[in-house]
């Protein structure tokens, strides 16, 4: 998104799309106010143009996800957003979906009325003014080790956006109890081609040495990158 109306600031702002009206041409992004950028973008006025480069990279087909065994999806604070639209197409789909969302305080929180029809959601904060008090990531451990222990039906596919501690800390808990788990990354992006090279992060690996978000991702598997390495 081009934050001013001139080349000031000059660098497009990352967002992720939290709201998709194909029919009628309609998107909805949803930021948090956390620096100049974000901060100007809240002073836009109502029927205001802006310019938007998009969708870039490579989102999440569903169609190729095992949804009769259910989604779980993980989410902190904004990392909400890309989930969304998610758990609406997982309702209008008929798929079981369990949402885990946590942030901070409850005035972190986004609006979680659209989870409420379809979902089961639960939510946790750290200073427990709502919801369960404690990690997102300790209620997901709780479930899957409660699925591990009570059911012999294919594992559910677990689906996470949030900050890099939290992705990583899913991550051990999904290899833990062998659950697969797809993380949507949120990292800056100057050019939106792979050019810049200030969205790369590294590969585990095994197949090459880093991918762009911009343009590999911002979906991946998480056993294909290196979310350790991510978080310095």
């Amino acid at each position: 998104v081009t934050v001013g109306g001139s080349t000031d600031p000059l660098l497009r702002r990352p967002f992720s799309l939290s709201a998709i009206d194909a029919e009628n041409g309609i998107i909805e992004i949803t930021w948090a106010v956390v620096g100049r950028g974000t901060k100007m973008m809240a002073g836009w006025a109502v029927g205001q143009s802006v310019s938007v480069l998009g969708p870039l990279g490579n989102g999440l087909d569903m169609n190729k996800l095992p949804l009769d065994r259910g989604l779980v999806l993980v989410a902190g604070g904004t990392g909400l957003a890309p989930l969304m639209p998610l758990a609406s197409q997982a309702w209008k789909t008929k798929t079981k979906t369990i949402v885990f969302y946590g942030a901070r305080s409850a005035n972190e929180l986004l609006d979680t009325t659209c989870l409420e029809q379809g979902c089961q959601l639960h939510i946790a904060t750290e200073d427990g003014s709502v919801g369960f008090k404690g990690l997102v990531t300790d209620l997901l451990e709780t479930h899957l080790g409660s699925v591990v222990r009570t059911s012999a039906a294919g594992k559910a596919t677990v689906i996470s956006c949030g900050p890099k501690p939290m992705l990583n800390q899913a991550k051990q808990i999904c290899n833990r109890y062998g659950f697969p788990l797809l993380v949507s990354l949120e990292e800056r992006m100057a050019c939106g081609y792979g050019l810049c090279q200030g969205c790369a992060v590294q590969s585990s690996g095994h197949k090459q040495e880093y991918y762009h978000v911009c343009t590999d991702g911002p979906v991946f598997w998480a056993d294909d990158i290196n979310l350790g390495e991510c978080m310095k």
